[in-house]
């Protein structure tokens, strides 16, 4: 995520996350150098870290939808991905990078699978597939200009 991060110069990035704030520590250590890394949870975060740049939001991701459009968007978030994905893709900025890992890759589970489907065939996106280790991939999209 620090790399993916570190290309973003100007705008805003949102991470929708489900639980202990890894991902926020990854985004931060490259928005904030020296951040707490062994601080994991959300509210032991949010104590410690003062950066004017840093907002946290506790609650439904869709509160956010306000800050957007975003240049990078992470969700890890199951019901983001997967029920809520239209509002995702609206959130995200023109050129912006959507990463979405914790998915199983297609030939490991021998079923089509619909998530799958939506973020690797959308037509305002161009996306793929990448393999993590043999049972778990993310995907990396970017929306086009002037598709809808």
């Amino acid at each position: 995520m620090s790399v993916l991060v570190g290309h973003i110069t100007h705008g805003t990035i949102l991470e929708v996350g489900t639980c202990y704030g890894v991902s926020s520590a990854w985004i931060l250590s490259t928005v904030a150098p020296s951040v707490d890394h062994a601080k994991g949870k959300i509210d032991a975060t949010v104590q410690t870290v003062c950066y004017q740049q840093v907002e946290f939001l506790v609650g439904d991701w869709k509160e956010a939808i306000a800050k957007s459009p975003f240049q990078l968007i992470f969700a890890d978030a199951a019901a983001a991905k997967i029920i809520e994905g239209v509002q995702l893709l609206e959130a995200l900025a023109v050129g912006g990078m959507l990463v979405m890992d914790d998915f199983t890759p297609e030939e490991w589970r021998g079923k089509p699978d619909k998530v799958r489907d939506f973020w690797l065939n959308h037509k305002v996106i161009r996306a793929v597939e990448i393999y993590l280790t043999a049972t778990s991939s993310a995907i990396l999209a970017t929306k086009l200009k002037g598709k809808d």
